[in-house]
C-alpha cells in the first residue's frame, strides 16, 4: 500500500499556491490582448524558418549564445537604429522569453524587497505581478490623458525621498501605454529624463507596443535621448507578430545587464524562434506592420463609433489610442467595473477592471477593452452589450445636466 507522501514543511517560504490558468474566452472577449488573428504570418514564418535552418540549422546542436541568435540581435540593432534612433552593438542585445522575462530580469537586478518603484498611476498587471514578487513598494504617479505628468511625478519622487523612500527605479510604458492606451509626448520625455537624472532614478523603459502605431507620430525614445546607461529598453516581436513566440529583448549598460541576465529563468531564448522571426521579419517587416495598423486601426474605430452610439450622455470616458490593443474606459464614480465583470462575462462580454492595473488599490470605475482581436463587427455588437449589461445593473446613468 502506498501512503501519500508528506510535503508539510518543505516548500520554501515564498512559494505560494497557484493554480494553472486556462485562457476563457467570452462571446465579444475584451478581456485580453490578442492581435488580430486575420494577420497573423504564419506562411511567411514557416518561410523564414525554412531560410534560416538551411543557413545555420547545423548550429541547433550546439546550446546558442547566451544573448540569443546573433542574426536576429544584428536585425535588432538594425531597427532599433532605425526606428528608436540608438545605436547599439548587437552583442548588447539580450533577447528573452517575451518582453515580460526582460522586465522581470531588469526588476530583480536593481531592486531588493522593500524598494520603492514608481510606475503609472495604473499600469500593466503582469508587471505589477512581478513587482510584487519582489516584494517591491509600488507607487503609481499622477498621469492625464498624455500619460505621466512630469512636475507631478518630480513632486512624487522628492515626497518619497523626504519620507525616506527614494525610489530606486521608475517603470514607464511610453508609447500605447498598457492599459490606458495613452502616448506621453516627446517633451515630456525630454523633461522626464532631466527629473531622473537630477534625482538619481533609473528607467525601464518598456517600449513592446512601439511597432503598433496606426495614427499619428512615434515619440522618440527614453533610450535615444539619454547615453548615460541611466535607461534599460525593453521591447518585443510577440506583440508585432504572436503572443505564442514568446520572443523579446532588453538593452542595457554593462553593468546592469551583466547584472539582470543572471536573473533569467532559460540559458537562452528559443534559438528555433529567433530563426523565423529573423528570417521573416527582415523581408517583410513594413508590409507586416502595414496590416496590422490597417486591422488595429478599423477595429478601433469600430469600438470607439458604438461607445458614442450607446454611451453619449452618461458620464462614461474612453481612451482613443493611436495604436495598441487597448481603450480605456472611465466609468463615473461608483460604477463597480470590478465587481461587474465576472457577471458581464457570463453575460457575454469580457474584460479586465481598472483595479487589477491599480498600483494605488483604486481603478473600481474602470476597464480595459481590447479592441485588436474581434472583428469591427464584433466590436460595435459587443460595447452595444456592454452599455445594456451596465444599464440592466444600474450603472448606466445620464450625466447630470451643467
Amino acid at each position: 500500500m502506498t501512503t501519500t507522501f508528506s510535503y508539510s514543511g518543505r516548500f520554501s517560504k515564498d512559494s505560494v499556491e497557484t493554480q494553472t490558468a486556462h485562457p476563457a474566452h467570452a462571446k465579444y472577449d475584451f478581456g485580453t490582448a490578442y492581435p488580430p488573428p486575420e494577420t497573423a504570418p504564419l506562411d511567411g514564418l514557416v518561410e523564414g524558418l525554412i531560410e534560416g535552418l538551411k543557413r545555420e540549422g547545423r548550429d541547433l546542436v550546439y546550446y546558442p549564445d547566451s544573448n540569443g541568435n546573433l542574426a536576429l540581435r544584428e536585425f535588432t540593432a538594425q531597427k532599433l537604429e532605425a526606428d528608436r534612433g540608438f545605436s547599439v552593438d548587437p552583442e548588447d542585445v539580450f533577447l528573452c522569453a517575451g518582453s515580460g522575462e526582460a522586465n522581470y530580469c531588469l526588476i530583480q537586478a536593481l531592486t531588493d524587497p522593500g524598494s520603492t518603484v514608481v510606475t503609472e498611476r495604473f499600469v500593466y498587471s503582469g508587471t505589477l505581478g512581478q513587482l510584487r514578487k519582489a516584494q517591491c513598494n509600488i507607487v503609481g504617479a499622477p498621469i492625464d490623458d498624455s500619460g505621466l505628468i512630469p512636475e507631478a511625478l518630480d513632486e512624487l519622487f522628492t515626497s518619497l525621498t523626504a519620507d525616506g523612500n527614494k525610489p530606486r527605479l521608475l517603470y514607464t510604458i511610453p508609447e500605447h501605454q498598457n492599459p490606458t492606451g495613452s502616448t506621453l509626448p516627446t517633451a515630456r520625455r525630454k523633461q522626464i529624463v532631466d527629473i531622473c537624472h537630477r534625482h538619481g532614478i533609473p528607467i525601464i523603459e518598456d517600449d513592446c507596443y512601439v511597432d503598433l502605431r496606426f495614427a499619428g507620430e512615434t515619440q522618440e525614445s527614453f533610450r535615444a535621448m539619454d547615453d548615460s546607461g541611466m535607461v534599460s529598453h525593453v521591447a518585443s516581436y510577440s506583440k508585432l507578430l504572436l503572443p505564442g513566440l514568446r520572443l523579446g529583448y532588453f538593452v542595457a549598460s554593462k553593468e546592469v545587464r551583466e547584472r539582470a541576465i543572471g536573473f533569467r529563468s532559460s540559458s537562452a531564448a528559443n534559438h528555433f524562434t529567433s530563426l523565423a522571426v529573423e528570417g521573416f521579419l527582415k523581408n517583410h517587416i513594413q508590409e507586416h506592420k502595414d496590416n496590422l495598423a490597417a486591422a488595429l486601426h478599423s477595429k478601433r474605430d469600430a469600438m470607439v463609433s458604438s461607445f458614442g452610439e450607446h454611451f453619449g450622455g452618461t458620464g462614461a470616458k474612453l481612451s482613443q489610442p493611436e495604436g495598441g490593443c487597448y481603450t480605456w474606459l472611465e466609468m463615473p464614480q461608483g460604477a463597480d467595473m470590478t465587481g461587474l465583470r465576472d457577471r458581464a462575462f457570463k453575460a457575454g462580454v469580457g474584460y479586465q477592471a481598472g483595479s487589477i492595473f491599480a498600483p494605488n488599490g483604486d481603478g473600481d470605475n474602470y476597464a480595459r477593452l481590447c479592441f485588436a482581436y474581434e472583428s469591427p463587427e464584433k466590436n460595435r455588437e459587443g460595447m452595444a452589450l456592454l452599455a445594456q449589461i451596465l444599464d440592466d445593473n444600474g450603472m448606466l446613468h445620464a450625466a447630470p445636466a451643467g
